[in-house]
């Protein structure tokens, strides 16, 4: 994951099981690749979610979409992981 991204996702137990959220918020980032996938651009995702800063928003799009999910779950799976 892109180091300008990493401070925008929180991976934590506590939150969601340790499901990956946009940070300071409950909202999983799955959520947001799925919305993303069914038509939501950032204007749309911005009046989903008014309190998110649009550049975060612009960051995940981006990221989400040219990785895919597939590859940001396997990502945090390996990050994750005891070395």
């Amino acid at each position: 994951m892109p180091k300008a991204l990493s401070k925008y996702i929180e991976i934590n137990p506590k939150i969601l099981g340790g499901t990956p959220v946009i940070a300071g918020t409950r909202i999983p980032i799955e959520r947001v690749f799925n919305l993303v996938r069914q038509g939501y651009t950032t204007k749309t995702l911005r009046q989903e979610y008014p309190h998110l800063e649009p550049k975060i928003i612009q960051y995940l799009i981006a990221y989400l979409m040219e990785a895919g999910l597939d590859a940001f779950e396997k990502n945090q799976k390996t990050q994750a992981s005891p070395r």
